[in-house]
């Protein structure tokens, strides 16, 4: 029988039914809704992460897939002299940029490609052909290769056009060149060459000053790189043209106007080169000519120097053979190196060196300014000092001229050690380490170049007696030639220490003067009446003593000589020892307007001689001649100077004898000889404008065919003064004496202008340079 229906069991089972389902829905649903809670969390988070957090990268990386980023660099400022002559400057130039990815997409034949560039770039063929076939580490091939840097115009034009004409052949339509690149850069020149090379430096492949002003000015003088930023599509291809092309433009480097003037730069260069060959200088010279009224350098040179534009190249042939003579290749390639350093290094700011005898200008300075001596203040030298457990000699000449006793002007004309031995003893060793202090020893001069060192001084709790009486005469502190003749010409030119400077204006892109360096004074060291003091005193040096082979004939030259021993471990006249020689000279002395200091590293002369009065102050000399003109100080002769005194010939020509003579004379009371019978001037000789001593020789023509007559010169070296000019009147040839040029059994004659055996002329003029062999420091 059927079971009836149950409404309420049925109801309660449906419930439980319903809820079973109710419960597992909800699970689901939650379980549902926790993913979905999770994963919007998570993008989220994500979103967070790559645009907070990451976004500036994902932003560049993006970037970087959409577009091409090109830099553009910018064109590197100018270097003027004073005069503003172009000194170095910047050319477009290209490199050469293969992708051996493109060419081989290409099927360009990689074979013909690196034949036509090696003979294009005078390169290697097998070198070239190694970087068009070269792959990535993956073993596809690389996109880009450099095959040459900077090469000029005429070889970026002939790569161009002979791309231009192979692609155009029809039966190289299916294997075209392509992926060869000229990517425009900028190239560093120097008009003239080695001129100023260890101040002016130079740039490498990057376009970075390496040393000098190139370097110490870098940041001015690069300017700042621009861009060019290009769309791309999804395969990497520019979309030329479009809106959305981007340009930055480079903003070109300031251009700079140096202090230094090309034409006393190369007289200073012409007389340092001279002195090192004729001297044999060892370890390089150093020559600077400083403005005494403001530090402006009016030149620096260290010689021998290099090539600015070819800088990787050493220029001593002997030494370059030497290095080439090592078997080693690491030795040698060290050596290369080394010697590379050594010839771009400018030695007149880097490095030290004892100055000897021309130190005894800042002792003078300091004993007369701190009180602690006068001008007549008197010391006695035998010929020797001894002090502690050392002797020092002495070079002076006054003892085997029986003086055995010396004020303070026969000391420093002497340049006697034990009297500044004594000097710098009196002064005591807290009063000489003051001044060493004041004239900027302990610390740089400033001057805006590279690589300046530091001078080296005994600090006061080490000077003891011995320390004290070598410092004295300059030999236990080492300095720069930078700040040595920053200090000597701060004892001369009224007791200002200035700070040296190479620039004296930075321009813009437009030629404004954006930055005008203006003379600073550091200090005044000593009054200004000491200094006229010392000025003084150092005239009459070189008037009449030490320094007179500095000698310049209407000009008022004051000047100090200097010889140091290099090795101080080695003592007296041994045969190991080297030395250095230096001169200090200025003009004029009475308003000193410029100073000059010639210092030669390691002279070895045949004769032994290696005294900075002999090798290095006639040159100081020979500068001042050429310069002081030139800077226009007036030249006028005393009358101890009488016959020395030049005057300009003047032009007689087309004028009648008689007027000629009457002029001649009046011009300078010259020795006129008429030649021909012709009653009107057709030619003289000298010519017009020719400097010459009153009552030289003058050949005055009358007749066009009249036979110029010559005669030979002779051998004029090692003669007295008054010797070379008899020797010379006798043939009618005229003298341009130069040096020392007193009449003394001891000056004798050095060089000639015009070799023996010549045939020259008569009334030509000869120059002679004559100097003083008894010059010791």
């Amino acid at each position: 029988m059927a079971k009836p229906f149950d409404r309420e069991t049925s109801s309660t089972n449906e419930a439980q039914t319903g809820n079973a389902v109710s419960r597992s829905m909800r699970i689901r649903l939650w379980t549902v809704a926790g993913a979905l809670i999770a994963f919007f969390c998570l993008l989220i988070f994500m979103l967070y992460r790559y645009q907070i957090v990451e976004g500036k990268t994902n932003r560049a990386k993006a970037e970087a897939q959409q577009t091409a980023d090109e830099v553009i660099n910018p064109s590197r400022g100018n270097i003027y002299d004073k005069n503003m002559k172009l000194l170095a400057q910047s050319a477009t130039v290209w490199t050469v940029v293969v992708s051996p990815f493109d060419m081989n997409t290409a099927k360009t034949d990689v074979n013909v490609v690196a034949a036509k560039l090696a003979e294009i770039l005078e390169m290697d063929q097998q070198a070239i052909l190694e970087k068009l076939t070269a792959q990535r580490e993956n073993g596809e091939y690389s996109v880009y290769q450099i095959i040459k840097r900077k090469i000029e115009k005429p070889q970026a034009d002939a790569i161009t056009q002979w791309i231009k004409e192979y692609n155009a052949l029809e039966e190289n339509r299916s294997r075209k060149v392509k992926g060869i690149t000229l990517v425009q850069d900028t190239k560093r020149y120097y008009p003239y060459n080695n001129f100023a090379s260890t101040v002016i430096g130079y740039v490498n492949a990057d376009g970075d000053g390496v040393n000098g002003i190139e370097r110490y000015y870098n940041e001015v003088l690069k300017g700042t790189p621009g861009r060019v930023v290009v769309p791309q599509n999804a395969w990497g291809d520019d979309l030329a043209q479009t809106e959305y092309e981007v340009q930055y433009d480079a903003v070109s480097g300031g251009s700079l106007v140096l202090t230094i003037d090309q034409t006393i730069q190369s007289i200073l260069e012409k007389q340092v080169e001279t002195m090192v060959e004729l001297n044999n200088v060892q370890n390089r010279a150093v020559g600077i000519v400083m403005d005494a009224k403001t530090g402006a350098i009016l030149g620096m040179t260290t010689k021998p120097d290099y090539d600015l534009n070819d800088p990787n190249t050493i220029v001593n042939e002997q030494l370059l053979a030497q290095i080439n003579a090592i078997a080693d290749e690491q030795e040698r390639q060290d050596a290369y190196d080394t010697a590379l350093w050594a010839q771009r290094r400018n030695k007149a700011v880097s490095d030290i060196y004892y100055p000897g005898s021309v130190f005894k200008t800042i002792t003078a300075s300091a004993a007369l300014d701190s009180g602690k001596a006068t001008t007549s203040t008197t010391f006695g030298c035998t010929g020797s000092i001894v002090v502690a457990d050392r002797t020092i000699g002495c070079a002076g000449q006054h003892v085997q001229k029986g003086i055995t006793s010396l004020d303070f002007y026969n000391g420093l004309n002497y340049s006697c050690n034990p009297y500044f031995v004594q000097l710098g003893q009196q002064m005591g060793a807290d009063v000489f380490c003051n001044y060493l202090n004041a004239f900027g020893f302990n610390e740089k001069t400033g001057i805006d170049m590279d690589d300046e060192a530091q001078s080296q001084t005994i600090p006061l709790d080490k000077m003891g007696i011995t320390e004290l009486s070598s410092a004295a005469f300059g030999q236990s502190t080492a300095v720069t030639p930078i700040a040595m003749i920053t200090a000597a010409t701060a004892a001369i030119n009224g007791g200002e220490l200035l700070v040296p400077y190479v620039v004296d204006q930075v321009l813009d892109a437009d030629g404004n003067v954006i930055q005008q360096t203006e003379k600073q004074v550091k200090r005044q060291v000593v009054s200004a009446d000491v200094s006229k003091t010392i000025a003084l005193m150092l005239e009459e040096s070189v008037a009449t003593g030490h320094g007179n082979n500095a000698y310049v004939a209407g000009y008022r030259v004051g000047g100090k000589s200097g010889t140091s021993q290099k090795d101080q471990s080695i003592q007296g006249d041994d045969a190991n020892q080297t030395y250095v020689a230096s001169f200090f000279g200025f003009a004029p002395a009475d308003d000193p307007q410029v100073a000059v200091l010639i210092v030669a590293d390691t002279p070895k002369r045949e004769d032994g001689n290696t005294f900075g009065g002999r090798i290095c102050g006639p040159y100081v000399g020979k500068v001042m001649r050429e310069i002081l003109p030139y800077l226009g100080v007036v030249c006028e002769y005393d009358e101890g100077e009488a016959e020395f005194a030049e005057v300009s010939l003047p032009d007689v020509t087309g004028q009648l004898v008689d007027e000629a003579m009457i002029q001649m004379n009046k011009a300078g009371d010259f020795d006129c000889e008429v030649i021909g019978s012709g009653t009107t001037v057709t030619a003289q000789y000298p010519m017009a404008g020719q400097k010459l001593v009153r009552g030289s020789s003058v050949i005055l023509y009358t007749d066009a065919g009249a036979q110029q007559q010559v005669v030979t010169v002779p051998n004029l070296l090692n003669l007295t003064y008054s010797q070379v000019q008899e020797t010379l009147a006798g043939l009618q040839l005229n003298l341009s004496a130069i040096g020392s040029v007193k009449d003394e059994a001891n000056v004798l004659s050095v060089t000639q202008d015009i070799a023996e055996r010549t045939s020259l002329p008569i009334g030509s003029v000869v120059q002679v340079e004559f100097e003083d062999k008894s010059l010791r420091d």
